[in-house]
C-alpha cells in the first residue's frame, strides 16, 4: 500500500511523496489524515486523532483508498491536460505560418551577416561581389 497524506486546508494529497495541490472534498472537521503503507492515523480540528490500524481491513478501504483514487484521477486529468497542451504547441510551431517566420528569421540573419560585404570601402574582389550579390538574391527568393 502506498504512503498517504491528506490535509484539506492545504488542498493537498500526497501519495508516495509526490504531492498535488486540488480541490477534493473531505470532512469538514479533517485536519489531516497520515497512512504510512501499514496503519495510520486522521487527525481531527477537535485534537482527537483516529487511528487506521492495519488490522482493521476496511479502514484503509474506507478511509484512505479515496484519496488514493482522487489524487490518480488528478493525476492523469493533468497528464491528458499537459499532452494536450503539448500537442497544441507542437501544432502551432509546426503550423505553415511558424515555420514561414523562422525561415524568415534566419533568411534576415543571413542578410544581416552580408550586409558588410557590399559596403563600397569593403575590401572585396569583384568575383566574391559577385558572389556574395547572387547570394543575397537567393536568400531573397526564398518564398
Amino acid at each position: 500500500m502506498p504512503t498517504v497524506t491528506v490535509v484539506p486546508s492545504d488542498r493537498i494529497i500526497i501519495l508516495d511523496g509526490l504531492p498535488l495541490i486540488f480541490d477534493f472534498s473531505a470532512p469538514a472537521a479533517m485536519h489531516a489524515l497520515q497512512w504510512d503503507g501499514q496503519q495510520g492515523h486522521i487527525e481531527w480540528t477537535d485534537d482527537f486523532n483516529w487511528p487506521l490500524s492495519a488490522a482493521d481491513t476496511t479502514a484503509y478501504e474506507e478511509e484512505v483508498a479515496p484519496y488514493v483514487d482522487l489524487w490518480q484521477a488528478e493525476k492523469e486529468r493533468l497528464e491528458q491536460e499537459s499532452e494536450a497542451a503539448e500537442a497544441a504547441r507542437l501544432a502551432e510551431y509546426n503550423s505553415t505560418a511558424a515555420r514561414a517566420a523562422r525561415l524568415r528569421t534566419e533568411r534576415d540573419a543571413r542578410l544581416d551577416a552580408t550586409d558588410k560585404y557590399l559596403l563600397a570601402d569593403y575590401p572585396i574582389n569583384p568575383e566574391a561581389l559577385e558572389a556574395v550579390k547572387a547570394y543575397r538574391q537567393a536568400l531573397r527568393g526564398l518564398p
